[in-house]
């Protein structure tokens, strides 16, 4: 069941533009002023190969799926444990956007004396409608639970018999079609002093301010969680004195910065330090995720006992009904909710270094150095209505059933409410009953320490070169929930965040090298020179130690609710080594009987990010000639090699304790061999 079976296409039909304008003022000799205006456009358009001709989902006869008509037909999609997805993708497709973003910048240059100094500042304003849709289609999860031969995690049971039996052991959907009109502006002001103390001393001084009013929508209101009565309540952008930004701004965003550097000119070497503070913008994706929450879409998650199938999905089952939804309904429909914490701390990065420069002659240098950076206040998913592990099913071990409106909420026109409110609703209030919470919070750190070696040299007798070694660690007690590296973007247990604190994109041992040659010519007439002559060679040479990855377990098996199609349950420590005789190869990358699937609800104890994966090697190279064919016109002929000695790559293995490819690689992470041949005509 490949991803990549004929009939499961996605089109991508994607247009930028860009224009700007420049003025450029010289006020005095001493003053300069600087002023632009950008814009900045991209149209996207995502859509699968199924849309506007063939409407699978009611060819498959499955209720309560397929939402967004015809430009959003497609395959639902099935996830079965052991074997790659099969159906059309279920993230932000079919989608479509219009992102526009204006700029006005200016800044004010003013030498004075010793002092050369710089004011500034720009403002943005940001345009994005959008029309996008996640799991229009359902998402069916099945794993080998359901046909174990002990009801446990024994390590039997077939994930493909539960998929042929339609046992799922979770299934979503997101009823509703979701769209947005969103709007936000920001703005930043700085001054900067380079302040020349002596001769040979040099210190930056700067500070700047950021202050971005959160996106809001013109058109639709949103919805978002307030934790101010100690139990999270649901509150709509814009009514009873909550946001219509769903957060409320950071006004505070100081950014101090603070460099010097020394100049031992009779010894050829400089000194560098630097310390700076520098903010991080909300990704503006986190809007969207509000945009799928009631009462205007019903996210709908459906986990059962993940090993012994409830009655009802059983005779559901048998008649060939289980993969149906009934109608949402406000009041009757279990939803899943998206929330971030609308009193965040704005995310920032302290970052300082310190360097050594030194003069191996008039065009090489060598610099040694250190750089440190700590992510502050990062942001994070954590499920918090996440169930003990345990037997049975799980809605019921969850700790809320319902969220509940805040009072005196309006819902819109159109929004079907149940008469028959959850039985634990306080009278008159308006609530839902809810599965998992995901809640984006700023409570995430990153740790960044590395040396690096850099061999700079200036072009000379036809060479210019850099080189440079990393040796690194990069550590944080998150992954990163927007794009994970191999791990899940959830923690494991949100009761034990400490848990999550190990390697993130962690690249060890870096070294890449750079250099153009300029190859002699030989003779100075006749066809040696015309044939030997203007010809460049240039390189670029990658090596590096491998990505990490998390060792985990398919499927939900600590029966927790945590699986959300992320599966971050990992694995146990077996007490063998990781790697020995046999091991990194694409066989068997490390030694698989050093893990083991962990017993049946409960958690797994192998750490975050723990095994390291293969590492990588390229090398690109370059032939260049130019010929000068009269006055301003040229012509170049190119030929360029990437990966030029065909290196194979090894991907990433298998992490999955629980499936029969575990520790095995199957693809390679960069392509072969590929050879380019390009002509260029200048004039």
């Amino acid at each position: 069941m490949p991803i990549n079976l004929p009939g499961f296409g996605t089109g991508h039909d994607d247009f930028a533009q860009q224009g700007g304008l420049a003025w450029n003022r010289i006020i005095s000799p001493s003053l300069l002023n600087i002023a632009t205006v950008t814009m900045s456009r991209l149209a996207m358009s995502h859509f699968t190969q199924s849309a506007y001709t063939n409407d699978i989902v009611s060819q498959l006869g499955i209720l309560g799926i397929g939402f967004g008509g015809p430009g959003a037909w497609g395959a639902p999609w099935f996830n079965v444990q052991g074997y790659s997805g099969m159906g059309d993708t279920y993230a932000a497709t079919p989608m479509r956007a219009w992102d526009t973003t204006i700029e006005a910048r200016d800044s004010l240059n003013w030498q004075r004396g010793r002092h050369s100094l710089k004011f500034g500042g720009s403002f943005r304003s940001y345009i994005w409608p959008m029309w996008g849709f996640f799991q229009n289609r359902g998402y069916y999860q099945f794993t080998r639970g359901y046909t174990t031969r002990t009801g446990t995690n024994d390590g039997t049971g077939s994930a493909l018999a539960s998929f042929l039996m339609g046992l799922p052991a979770v299934q979503q959907r997101q009823a509703g079609i979701p769209q947005m009109q969103l709007r936000a502006w920001a703005t930043d002001g700085f001054v900067q002093d380079s302040f020349q103390l002596t001769r040979t001393t040099t210190i930056e001084m700067g500070l700047r301010y950021e202050y971005a009013r959160p996106l809001h929508d013109i058109s639709y209101t949103n919805t978002n969680l307030t934790f101010q009565s100690g139990t999270p309540q649901i509150f709509i952008g814009g009514q009873n004195g909550y946001p219509d930004g769903l957060m409320y701004s950071n006004k505070h965003n100081f950014a101090p910065r603070f460099g010097i550097s020394h100049n031992f000119a009779n010894a050829g070497i400089v000194l560098h330090g630097a310390y700076g503070i520098f903010f991080t913008p909300v990704d503006l994706n986190t809007w969207c995720n509000q945009r799928h929450n009631v009462p205007f879409v019903f996210p709908e998650t459906q986990q059962f006992d993940n090993f012994n199938p409830p009655a009802s999905l059983l005779s559901a089952a048998q008649a060939q009904t289980s993969l149906n939804f009934n109608p949402a309904v406000l009041g009757t429909t279990t939803v899943s909710f998206t929330a971030f914490d609308p009193h965040a701390p704005a995310q920032y990065v302290q970052q300082w270094s310190t360097s050594v420069e030194k003069s191996l002659d008039r065009e090489t240098t060598l610099e040694v150095g250190y750089l440190g950076t700590r992510g502050i206040h990062l942001q994070r998913a954590d499920l918090i209505n996440n169930a003990p592990p345990g037997p049975g099913p799980i809605g019921p071990r969850r700790p809320l059933k319902i969220l509940e409106f805040v009072n005196n909420s309006v819902l819109a026109p159109g929004v079907t409410v149940s008469p028959t409110p959850p039985a634990s609703c306080p009278v008159g209030a308006i609530c839902t009953p809810v599965s998992t919470i995901n809640l984006l919070a700023n409570s995430a750190q990153s740790w960044y320490d590395a040396g690096y070696i850099n061999m700079r040299r200036r072009y000379a007798h036809g060479l210019s070169l850099l080189a440079n070694y990393t040796f690194a660690k990069s550590l944080s007690n998150a992954p990163d929930f927007r794009s994970p590296m191999f791990e899940s973007s959830i923690p494991q247990n949100d009761s034990n965040l400490a848990a999550e604190k190990g390697l993130a994109c962690d690249i060890r041992h870096r070294f890449a090298l750079s250099a153009v040659y300029n190859i002699p010519g030989y003779g100075d007439s006749g066809l040696a020179r015309a044939l030997s002559h203007n010809w460049a060679l240039s390189t670029v040479y990658q090596i590096q130690t491998g990505f990490p990855l998390t060792i985990s377990v398919f499927g939900d098996t600590a029966n927790a609710g945590t699986v959300l199609g992320e599966n971050p349950i990992r694995a146990n420590l077996a007490g063998r080594p990781i790697f020995g005789p046999g091991t990194q190869t694409a066989a068997e990358w490390f030694n698989p009987k050093a893990f083991a699937a962990p017993p049946a609800f409960t958690f797994g104890n192998v750490g975050r990010n723990t095994v390291i994966g293969p590492g990588m090697q390229t090398l690109d190279l370059a032939l260049a000639r130019e010929f000068s064919l009269v006055e301003r016109m040229r012509f170049q002929f190119r030929a360029e090699f990437f990966n030029a000695l065909n290196k194979v790559n090894l991907g990433t293995p298998d992490r999955f304790v629980n499936t029969p490819q575990f520790g095995t690689i199957t693809e390679a992470a960069t392509p072969g061999r590929q050879i380019q041949l390009s002509a260029r005509f200048s004039f």
